[in-house]
């Protein structure tokens, strides 16, 4: 497929979970575009992916960290309340569970926040001090319940995102990094280069962890 926002923009697509310590690989889906990947009924894409993705550790009382793709308040009170598990996640300016006062950025200074709070689901809106930002950074949260701000003036909720988010970034790097791929046309071969770099960095992690 086609991914324009990708250093690597064609090749095939899987949705990972990784556990964000160590970096392993747990479990991928592959997408198989919209003739071939279908949302259960009532769910989005990313909600039925992250439901697929984290069964095996339902009930575990684990956290699931996402980007605005997957985040959406069915998908956090599903996790929460049938499954077990919190979820905190970046989201759209556009989802029709914002409400206008959390994504306006005029009239609020840089560097500070707006809590909002339900029964199960904290949002954030939260203004960079940065000129050159030009969108407040929302985030929703099950895990958190307080309007806590780190010393650096940015909300907690934040800070664990930014420390939580990159287990799938950083095992693609580390992939990319030691790849035994060769160039080939037949998909695929291509798709068992992947699943061997897979295999040979959650390899590695077991013994480096051992």
């Amino acid at each position: 497929m086609f991914i324009p926002n990708k250093p690597a923009k064609y090749g095939l697509k899987l949705v990972l979970a990784n556990d964000v310590t160590t970096n392993y690989l747990l479990t991928g889906i592959p997408y198989l575009g919209k003739q071939g990947t279908h949302a259960r009924v009532g769910e989005n894409l990313g909600h039925t992916f992250t439901r697929d993705l984290t069964r095996p550790y339902h009930h575990t009382n684990r956290n699931v960290t996402v980007d605005n793709w997957f985040t959406s308040v069915p998908l956090i009170q599903d996790l929460l309340h049938n499954c077990g598990m919190t979820l905190v996640g970046t989201v759209k300016g556009n989802k029709k569970e914002i409400p206008i006062m959390m994504k306006e950025k005029s009239n609020r200074v840089p560097g500070t926040s707006a809590f909002l709070f339900t029964d199960d689901i904290t949002l954030v809106s939260y203004i960079p001090d940065r000129a050159t930002a030009k969108k407040t950074v929302l985030l929703m949260s099950s895990m958190h319940t307080q309007p806590s701000i780190t010393g650096t003036g940015k909300p907690e909720m934040i800070d664990f995102y930014n420390k939580t988010k990159g287990g799938v970034d950083t095992f693609d790097q580390m992939c990319a990094q030691y790849s035994c791929s060769r160039k080939t046309k037949r998909w695929p071969l291509c798709l068992f280069y992947g699943i061997l770099n897979a295999a040979l960095i959650n390899s590695w992690i077991i013994h480096k962890h051992t």
